[in-house]
């Protein structure tokens, strides 16, 4: 790596340092590309990457490319979280516990049946609980549940940990992160990107991918490109409980009750269009906990540990990735919206495929921004 004063210069300048820009240093790192990742916090994983539950959920009953690459995702993960801890010595605590969706209503019943049973018929997992049959997988939901729907193949993973993991390792392997840096302009040679003007001096490079969440669509401009991603918020608050309540995720009411090996309980989310308000508010702590003491109602006498919130990207197509048009050599990775977590480990692998071999093991087609 290059540096001079006020300038430093890399192969590789990743824009982001959340899950998918750690991600991506990671897998880039491995074939030994030299990278740098810039990120505007003072420390990487500190925005939605760091407020999310960790859940590694794909239900779809189809083979549509998202539901593939939700698939691809989640199938990476078991060997991932060996490899990362036995570089980094970080149990991300992946679990594949599987997830139990239960219904109060009849609606939910009528669609969550019916969508276990497309599941079903396509060849994927899913198990249709009675009452009875889900209070003896969790005796401490709510007696009013109507019966629930159990997808085994779903798992959790320790996210704040998955982040520093990444990080961690793809430092080992010689990536730089610059943290405190925010991106203040583009620079060009003759209609071609050739590095990043920060608050703290030029970053030149060859390649360039954002991967700045909610905030892509301000970098994109600098660019002069349309990127549809905004914030969309999540709250959620972490209780605590001195013996296990449940021993695995609860879904239901839009809510997910997710339990850690620490004995902390993660409950929420929210989803919220305020822009880039991220605070917690009454209203939504409300919202979570009414929803999660219906589902689990001895969670009422649970300690409160901790309220937070987080700015998912949301984008018009799920999600944005490859390369832009208008520049070669400039990738986007972002509008993940509530996969992010999921989605992370294919998203550095296929970046990483297409920056060093100009060629991806599944297409990126489906999601170029159009």
């Amino acid at each position: 790596m290059i540096e001079t004063l006020n300038q430093t210069k890399a192969k590789v300048i990743i824009i982001g340092g959340g899950i998918i820009g750690c991600s991506i240093a990671y897998y880039l790192a491995k074939t030994g590309i030299e990278a740098i990742v810039i990120e505007k916090e003072n420390c990487v994983g500190s925005a939605a990457s760091w407020a999310a539950a960790g859940i590694l959920a794909c239900r779809a009953s189809t083979r549509n490319p998202y539901a593939e690459l939700c698939r691809h995702s989640l199938a990476l993960y078991p060997s991932l979280a060996k490899e990362l801890q036995k570089i980094t010595g970080i149990n991300i605590e992946f679990t594949q516990s599987g997830v139990l969706c239960i219904f109060l209503t009849e609606d939910e019943k009528k669609n969550w049946e019916g969508l276990a049973q497309r599941r079903l018929n396509n060849g994927y997992t899913a198990e249709i609980l009675s009452s009875e049959d889900a209070q003896t997988l969790e005796p401490a939901i709510s007696k009013k549940a109507l019966g629930g729907v159990y997808f085994p193949d779903d798992a959790q993973v320790r996210n704040p940990r998955l982040v520093k993991a990444f990080a961690c390792a793809a430092s080992k392997l010689g990536t730089k992160f610059l943290t405190g840096y925010s991106v203040d302009q583009f620079l060009f040679s003759n209609n071609q990107v050739i590095g990043i003007k920060s608050n703290k001096g030029n970053i030149l490079g060859d390649q360039f991918v954002i991967a700045t969440g909610p905030w892509s669509h301000q970098i994109a401009n600098f660019l002069n490109v349309n990127l549809p991603v905004k914030p969309a918020k999540g709250q959620m608050i972490i209780a605590e409980t001195a013996e296990p309540i449940i021993n695995r995720p609860i879904h239901g009411l839009e809510t997910y009750i997710v339990p850690r090996a620490d004995g902390k309980l993660w409950v929420g989310p929210t989803i919220e269009d305020v822009g880039f308000d991220n605070r917690t508010t009454l209203s939504g702590i409300h919202q979570i906990l009414a929803s999660a003491t219906q589902l689990v109602p001895m969670l009422a006498n649970k300690t409160l540990l901790k309220t937070s919130a987080g700015l998912r990207p949301k984008a018009k197509r799920k999600p944005y990735l490859g390369k832009l048009t208008q520049y070669d050599n400039v990738i986007v990775a972002s509008g993940h919206y509530k996969n992010g977590i999921l989605l992370a480990p294919i998203t550095g692998k296929l970046i990483a495929e297409l920056i060093t071999q100009n060629n991806t093991s599944l297409s990126l087609e489906p999601f170029g921004i159009k």
